[in-house]
């Protein structure tokens, strides 16, 4: 089953942190490209972690939404894009990633 995955970046001072919000993982890099593709493998390290454990242990690493305040965050992101046209200051970006979970 493919799955597609919500991501938030935010840079800051040089460093760039970037999130799951579906799986709550989190990565730390000093460019977007670089930890856009660090959250990328560490997705993917996670989902193929996950597919070896038995079925049963499964549901529940698949779906584990980050915190509340993070992913309202997100959303405040997403929505002052979507009604201004405007995707910020270039120090945060949403973005999705397919998944095979």
């Amino acid at each position: 089953m493919r799955k597609v995955l919500r991501c938030h970046a935010e840079g800051r001072n040089g460093e760039w942190e970037a999130i799951c919000l579906d799986l709550d993982i989190a990565v730390q890099e000093k460019t977007f490209e670089a930890v856009f593709h660090a959250l990328n493998e560490a997705i993917a390290l996670h989902v193929e972690a996950v597919t070896a454990l038995p079925e049963t242990e499964r549901a529940h690493l698949l779906d584990r939404p980050a915190p509340l305040s993070l992913r309202l965050r997100f959303l405040g992101y997403a929505l002052r894009s979507l009604f201004t046209g405007d995707d910020g200051d270039g120090y945060h970006h949403q973005f999705t990633v397919p998944s095979a979970a």
